[in-house]
């Protein structure tokens, strides 16, 4: 009998592979069927008239919106949705390119899916236009959960940044923000300046003047912050924001490479700090634009490395359009020796062209032959002379 029942046992085990094979095979499928979706020619006409013409969208736009759905004049919700937003002050533009970014918004209800997130943002601006605005750049936001996501999303902002019109503020220039999550970097970015006594109005200068700059990683943000600290950056003065945002533009190799540059050219280690401080945007400069500026200034002009690194705005200059015309023409002038007047060059580079056309192109134009060639920079030198400490002594008016 025992052996009968073991017989029996090694039996069905052997067809229970292929009874759950007949199963599958024999089982209905239904549930993982979708009827392929029949479009008529009709629909498919109406849909990119309707695309094209209350929608504004157009070649390949317009091919890619038509993908997502089909419609006839029976089914009211697209233009329901367009109704929507021309209420609330979309202009035609607008209202293109969110369709153009979010075709499939058009199947929304717009009254359950769109209309509570709209009044939701124009509850927290100043102008509906703001709202506007920041939906164009982004139009995702709609997207995004109302309870769950874009409430608790900015109700952390404004923690961070103090009140409802500088987390719109911010919006208004890094809209993208809305569609992260909320332990994303950009939060964690932002509670790390505020940890640090950085306040409310500097953070939102920062946010607003270098929007996408925030969203870096958190540890270099971290690091990138503390080492500015460190230089004795002043974090609330306008140089730190300057400089926070050229260090997140570069990685620490080219932050390397630029110190051992500098320091090929003379630079003390104590200079190379006191540059960036002076000019935080030096070290986003390409290698070749510092090579030919530090050339120019330390060798032509012979300027000392403790000089230019107290004065480096001359090097935001361009060389050929800028500093080299205005040096040749005080060159001009000194070998005609006319002087009187002190003027720092650093000075002279950096006035307006108005300013310097007046007093030393136009002023002297008549009794120095050259001068315009000089300003216009074709007459250049390999050697300029007039330097005496910074100082060139002009004639007066």
């Amino acid at each position: 009998m025992k052996m009968l029942v073991c017989l029996c046992k090694s039996h069905l085990q052997t067809l229970i592979p292929e009874l759950h094979i007949l199963h599958f095979l024999t089982r209905p499928i239904s549930r993982s069927y979708r009827p392929k979706r029949i479009i008529t020619k009709d629909s498919l006409e109406f849909t990119n008239s309707f695309l094209k013409n209350k929608c504004g969208l157009s070649g390949k736009a317009l091919i890619k919106a038509s993908k997502f759905f089909d419609f006839n004049s029976s089914y009211p919700r697209p233009d329901s949705v367009l109704d929507l937003f021309r209420t609330y002050g979309f202009p035609p533009s607008s209202i293109t390119k969110i369709i153009t970014y979010y075709p499939r918004i058009l199947q929304c209800y717009p009254h359950k899916a769109i209309q509570p997130k709209l009044d939701y943002l124009l509850s927290i601006s100043a102008s509906q236009s703001e709202v506007v605005d920041i939906v164009t750049k982004f139009p995702n936001i709609l997207k995004r959960s109302l309870c769950n996501h874009l409430i608790p999303f900015v109700n952390q902002l404004k923690c961070l940044t103090g009140c409802y019109p500088s987390v719109v503020a911010f919006l208004k220039c890094n809209p993208v923000v809305l569609g992260m999550n909320t332990t994303n970097s950009t939060l964690l970015n932002i509670k790390f300046l505020v940890t640090l006594g950085v306040s409310h109005s500097q953070i939102l200068k920062f946010l607003k003047m270098y929007g996408h700059a925030p969203n870096m990683p958190n540890d270099k943000f971290r690091d990138v912050v503390l080492k500015l600290k460190d230089m004795g950056f002043d974090l609330e003065s306008s140089y730190f924001l300057t400089a926070l945002r050229s260090l997140t533009c570069i990685n620490d190799s080219t932050w390397k490479s630029r110190c051992v540059l500098f320091k090929s050219f003379g630079f003390s280690d104590q200079e190379t700090v006191s540059m960036f401080k002076n000019l935080p945007t030096v070290m986003c400069y390409t290698e070749k634009t510092i090579i030919d500026k530090l050339e120019f200034f330390l060798n032509k002009l012979q300027w000392t490395t403790y000089r230019l690194s107290n004065c480096p705005a001359v090097l935001t200059y361009s060389l050929e359009k800028r500093t080299i015309p205005r040096c040749s023409v005080l060159q001009v002038l000194a070998s005609k020796n006319i002087t009187s007047k002190s003027c720092m060059l650093s000075s002279i580079v950096i006035m307006t062209d108005r300013e310097f056309i007046k007093n030393f192109v136009t002023a002297h134009k008549d009794e120095v032959p050259g001068i315009m060639e000089a300003y216009q920079g074709k007459l250049r030198f390999d050697e300029y002379t007039f330097k005496q400490k910074g100082q060139l002594r002009l004639k007066p008016e």
